[in-house]
Parts: structure tokens; C-alpha cells; sequence
């Protein structure tokens, strides 16, 4: 058998090289057989480089669903010196079909990763126990024991990293941020950068925006903004030329597509609403709908719509991730993303608020989910602004999201001008956080502009914690300045 020089080991670890190569060929021919295989192994469990980095574009393509073509796997593996395009042709050339014995080279393949985590973990372990006289003997038994049980189990071990690999990952990403991919902004100009007098944008506030694989919480009570800053933000990424998917699952598609052209025409929403169009009007509506739709696909609710659907939390979310894989979306904005529960008590909202950060992760899909405040929380402070505590339902609303913004409007709790909008940036697990964003807002168009850091202060905040001496909400304490 060939030998390799192994990752995170100085011992030749012997492999069959042929394996690695039936394997990838197969998932090269058949698409078939590429499904399944994604399914079982990762680029982790080959030993040669250049498969790793094959099999790393050819998971991509799967989760994507995109057709298998020479171009889109080159693309993929996003300009990695080991890919040679000749080497996957001959692969390719030399096993046309999928070999009816593929499951024989999958389970020595997975044979071989799992021979390799034995020696790194128990029986490295184990010999370094045997050779230390100060090793307790219940610890040697026991690192004995798991031995047989790594060569037991070794199927189930697909999760363990290669340490090689997550080197190589991580190093893939820093390259893409020196190459000037570090910000993915959410298309809002004052919200992304911080603004000089001009109105150009500076130094960014967010970073690093709508990356792939994070998930963004836009919170707010209900009527604060928070549908038109979601509006605001598909029009922006789609300007980016960037695919969205919107579930506009509170309002309806077409009303939510509507509003979002009018943002951009800058129209009165009760002119439209009373059909006061004119034919000329009518004309530009439509163009800028269809440029709006080059970018944005709209996702209808699809759950519970009749009383035979099986309203089941897993289930629901098996259909979300059946839309963002076949979109091939970029980002995905669903508003409101909690009616597709229908189990909501907190322990399974938690969970399945985990799986749809983990679908994010797999499918590298920034996710911007919508959720209430709590209206009863809120009503209780003297400052109404929206807080983390607050959002509506399980505590996983404030641990899983990478960003969290809340939305605030002065005008539904004073008797002031509505023409101001407050972003407060509650969560930014990359950047400097909490922030506070002031915009000036034209509700009757929808319109969110400028955007002026503001001090910020936390709701309810006071030298006798949250509640005063006489158990109501103490007054706030003067905001802190935003360092910009």
C-alpha cells in the first residue's frame, strides 16, 4: 500500500490511496451517489490533499444544489494551488459510472480515518500513560477501554476535526479578508459605516455584516420599523447584486414586493393603497418590481396551510432548508421566522432556533430573522427601547444570533413628530457593541435614511439596578457616548 506522511503525527501512516480515488471519482459521475456521500464523509477523512480540497467543493455544490460541471467545482475550490483540473478528468475518464462495489471503498476509507484518530487520540494517550509511573491505573484501564471503543465507533467520528484542515479553512478565510472580503454590508449606508459631514461612508460599524453562516435578529414591538428595515435591507443586498431569499410571512410577498419598490420610487404607501396610480406610475411599478425580483425570490408561508399538514418544528425546518438549497440564496431574511413553530415552548423553540444557525452554517447563508418584543416588558419601563431580555420567547433569541438590532420609534410612546427611527445595535459578537443608530424616518414612504451615532443607554439602567427603591423602573442613567 502507498504511504502518507499523515497530518498532526511524525509516524507514515499507511492508507489505500485507491479508495479515496473510487470514492471522489463517484461522487464526480453520479449525482446519485454524490448526494449520499456528502451525506457520509467529509473533507476531513481523506488523507490526500488535493481529494480533500475535491471533495470540500464537491459538499459546496451538493448543499447548493448546483449541477455538477468542470468550472463550477474549479470555482468552488476557490483558487487552491493542489486543484488540478487534468487530475479530476482522469478520475473522471477512468470511472465513468459509480462501481456497484462503492460501499466496500467507503467503509475502508472510513476504516482508514478511524485507524488514524485511534493512534492520535486513545492509543497516543494510552502509551503516554504506560510510560509516565505517576499515571493513576484507573486512568490507563480506561484509556485501554476506549481504544476498543474508537475501533468500534470509528463510523460515528465524522465531526472530529482534522487539525490540518481547520488550519487550511480558517487560513482560506483570512486570505478572502486580506483580498478586501471582510464586510458583507446589509445595504444600509449609515447602518454599515460610520458617516463623515458629507454623507460618505468612513470606518465600518459592522463587522462583519451579512457574512455567510451568520444569523442577524431584527427585534422590535410590533409597528416600531422593523418590517421596513427588513424591506430596507433586501433592497440594499440586492443592490450588492447579492441572491435573497424573503419569507415575508407577516405582511404577504406581493405587498412586501410593493413596498419595497415604493421605497425605491419613493411613493406615499396611501397612494398606492387607494390605487391613486397613474398609467405612467403603473409602468415604473412594474419595472422595478421585475429589477428588484432579478435578485429577491419571495418564499410563502408553507406551513399549516391546511388541516392535514403535520405543523412539526423538524419538519418545517427540513422545508426551509429545501428552499435555501434550491434558491441558492445568499442571504435569507424571514419575517416573521417564529410561525414556522409550532412547537414553542422554550426548550423546543431553543432547538430549533440551533438548527437554523446550524442550516446557516452548512449552506453559508447569512439568515435575518424577525421577532417581537415582548409588549407587556415594554409597556413596564419608562424607556421603551427595545432590549435583548426582551425579545419575545426562549433565552436562545440572545445566545445563538451574531447580531441583534433593535428597533425603536419615539413617536408610538410621545407625543413627538414621527421622523426618527433608532437602530440600537444589542449584539455584535464581532465588533464593538451596544450601539445606537438614529435615522430619519418618513413612514408614509417607508423610507429609512442618514444615520447619526447617538449615545447610548440601557433600558431601565439605575445605581439600584433595574427596579427602583419603590419597585418600579428606576429613571435611566445619562447614555454613554458611542466611541466612533
Amino acid at each position: 500500500m502507498p504511504e502518507s506522511s499523515t497530518p498532526n503525527t511524525e509516524v507514515t501512516f499507511p492508507h489505500d490511496t485507491v479508495n479515496e480515488q473510487v470514492v471522489v471519482a463517484a461522487g464526480l459521475v453520479s449525482a446519485e451517489a454524490r448526494e449520499g456521500l456528502v451525506r457520509r464523509l467529509k473533507p476531513d477523512q481523506f488523507f490526500e490533499e488535493e481529494h480533500r480540497i475535491i471533495w470540500a467543493a464537491i459538499t459546496e455544490m451538493v448543499n447548493r444544489k448546483l449541477a455538477f460541471d468542470l468550472a463550477t467545482l474549479q470555482s468552488l475550490t476557490r483558487g487552491e494551488t493542489q486543484f488540478d483540473s487534468q487530475y479530476v478528468v482522469s478520475l473522471m475518464e477512468a470511472r465513468p459510472d459509480a462501481p456497484p462495489n462503492l460501499e466496500h471503498h467507503v467503509s475502508m476509507l472510513q476504516w482508514d480515518y478511524g485507524r488514524l484518530n485511534a493512534v492520535r487520540g486513545p492509543i497516543s494517550a494510552l502509551l503516554a500513560s504506560i510510560k509516565d509511573p505517576r499515571t493513576a491505573p484507573d486512568r490507563v484501564r480506561s484509556l485501554a477501554r476506549s481504544v476498543s471503543q474508537a475501533f468500534d465507533e470509528y463510523e460515528d467520528r465524522r465531526f472530529l476535526l482534522d487539525p490540518i484542515e481547520v488550519v487550511r479553512a480558517q487560513m482560506a478565510d483570512l486570505d478572502e479578508r486580506i483580498a478586501g472580503r471582510s464586510l458583507y454590508p446589509y445595504g444600509i449606508k449609515g447602518l454599515d459605516f460610520y458617516l463623515n459631514e458629507a454623507g460618505q461612508a468612513g470606518e465600518a460599524r459592522l463587522i462583519p455584516g451579512t457574512a455567510p453562516g451568520l444569523i442577524t435578529v431584527i427585534t422590535g414591538v410590533s409597528g416600531s420599523g422593523k418590517s421596513p428595515l427588513a424591506m430596507t435591507m433586501g433592497v440594499g443586498i440586492a443592490r450588492q447584486k447579492r441572491k435573497v431569499l424573503y419569507g415575508a410571512w407577516e405582511i404577504g410577498a406581493g405587498e412586501t414586493l410593493e413596498l419595497m419598490a415604493a421605497q425605491c420610487l419613493r411613493w406615499s404607501k396611501t397612494d398606492l393603497a387607494m390605487g391613486r396610480v397613474t398609467p405612467s406610475m403603473r409602468v415604473q411599478l412594474e419595472e422595478k418590481e421585475h429589477a428588484i425580483c432579478q435578485y429577491v425570490r419571495f418564499m410563502e408561508r408553507p406551513f399549516g396551510k391546511t388541516k392535514k399538514d403535520k405543523m412539526v418544528n423538524d419538519r418545517n425546518l427540513d422545508i426551509i432548508q429545501g428552499y435555501l438549497s434550491d434558491t441558492g440564496c445568499e442571504v435569507a431574511i424571514f419575517d416573521l421566522w417564529k410561525r414556522c413553530l409550532r412547537q414553542t415552548d422554550p426548550d423546543e423553540e431553543e432547538h430549533a432556533l440551533i438548527r437554523q444557525q446550524a442550516m446557516a452554517e452548512e449552506l453559508q447563508v447569512h439568515c435575518i430573522l424577525v421577532q417581537q418584543q415582548r409588549l407587556k416588558d415594554v409597556e413596564a419601563r419608562i424607556d421603551k427601547r427595545p432590549t435583548r431580555e426582551g425579545i419575545k420567547g426562549s433565552g436562545a433569541w440572545v445566545e445563538v444570533p451574531d447580531m441583534i438590532f433593535g428597533v425603536y420609534r419615539p413617536a408610538l410612546f410621545k407625543k413627538i413628530d414621527d421622523v426618527v427611527l433608532e437602530v440600537d445595535v444589542l449584539k455584535q459578537r464581532r465588533g464593538p457593541w451596544p450601539l445606537a443608530v438614529e435615522f430619519d424616518w418618513d413612514g408614509e414612504r417607508g423610507l429609512i435614511t442618514g444615520g447619526r451615532p447617538i449615545p447610548y443607554e440601557q433600558p431601565g439602567e439605575s445605581s439600584e439596578g433595574a427596579f427602583g427603591a419603590g419597585g418600579t423602573f428606576a429613571k435611566p442613567k445619562r447614555r454613554k457616548a458611542e466611541s466612533s
